[in-house]
């Protein structure tokens, strides 16, 4: 009994130990994420050609703002599967604990697609399509672009000075002009949808069989769809941004939700294992030799009669019957 109850509080405890250690390194996870650019080197500063006409589109206001961006590939799709992990769990067997593996799985995905889209961006350093712009680039003879000697292009200039005073942009602005690659609208906005819509395959809700899960997660892909189209129709990006953020934060959800499934099978497995070791051993039924021995034999034997063999004596009761 001892022995049992010190198992038991070990697996509580290495319990208690998992969960503080998810906990730690989600917390390090989106910490690294959200001062991932003080931490990063700087972004490349990457030349142009003044004749490039894929950066000389015009400055637009995003069509989707950054809250909008949030709350459509984060907390719709978290409140979302937290509303309906506990629903099923109510319903169900009442165990949590599939409520905490796919919000968890869901906060690390987030955090990788996060890491992996500030990354490409520092690195790249891809100009935006209103570079010209928002920066009005002054190079070194104090030309620009707009000047007959430079308008026939040929020359990639690495070593200019944006002129703030002609395009009234402000520090934030400049910064952003070089971290096209990939779209982080679109990575974001797949990420959160995608997830939900295989979420809502791999659990099979709701009614299975119907046309109403196949619609929800329409619906799911045609909202990141707008997110990443807007980006091209505001000049926010290239069509190429858009298609490397859009299957980065897909893959990424792919990968995370199968994870996720995989880790639920695995737990489900090891509770039916030891729910089978738990239960009481049931009986050895008796063989049919000893059962034959018990029927045959006499309840009393008398110590001074004969004994005959075994195969005489069931022949002499059955004659005398």
């Amino acid at each position: 009994m001892s022995f049992d109850l010190d198992l038991s509080q070990l697996f509580l405890k290495r319990g208690h130990f998992r969960l503080l250690l998810d906990l730690a390194l989600l917390g390090l996870l989106l910490l690294l994420s959200t001062y991932f650019k003080e931490l990063w080197p700087p972004t490349t500063q990457r030349g142009f050609f003044c004749d490039d006409e894929s950066l000389m589109y015009p400055y637009r206001e995003s069509t989707v703002s950054s809250s909008m961006l949030h709350c459509i590939g984060i907390y719709l799709p978290m409140m979302a599967l937290l509303i309906l992990e506990t629903s099923r769990a109510w319903q169900g067997s009442r165990q949590y604990w599939r409520v905490y593996n796919t919000l968890r799985w869901f906060i690390l995905g987030y955090a990788a697609e996060s890491l992996l889209k500030d990354m490409g961006k520092n690195v790249i350093g891809r100009l935006r399509p209103h570079f010209f712009e928002v920066c009005r680039p002054q190079l070194p003879d104090n030309g620009y672009c707009t000047d007959e000697v430079h308008r026939s292009g040929g020359v990639y200039h690495t070593v200019y000075r944006c002129n703030t005073d002609l395009s009234g942009a402000t520090e934030e602005m400049l910064a952003d002009t070089h971290v096209s690659f990939p779209s982080g609208h679109s990575s974001m906005a797949f990420y959160g949808m995608v997830f939900m819509a295989l979420h809502l395959e791999r659990i099979r809700w709701p009614l299975p069989g119907s046309l109403l899960r196949p619609v929800c997660q329409l619906f799911c892909v045609f909202l990141a769809s707008f997110v990443g189209l807007s980006r091209v129709m505001d000049y926010k990006h290239h069509w190429s941004d858009v298609l490397a953020g859009s299957l980065l934060g897909a893959a990424i959800a792919f990968a995370v939700v199968r994870a996720a499934g995989l880790e639920e099978r695995l737990r489900l497995a090891s509770d039916r294992g030891q729910n089978a070791n738990t239960l009481p051993a049931k009986p050895a039924a008796p063989t049919a030799v000893a059962m034959t021995a018990s029927a045959g034999a006499p309840d009393e034997v008398d110590p001074g009669a004969k004994q005959l063999p075994h195969d005489l004596c069931q022949v002499t009761c059955h004659s005398s019957n």
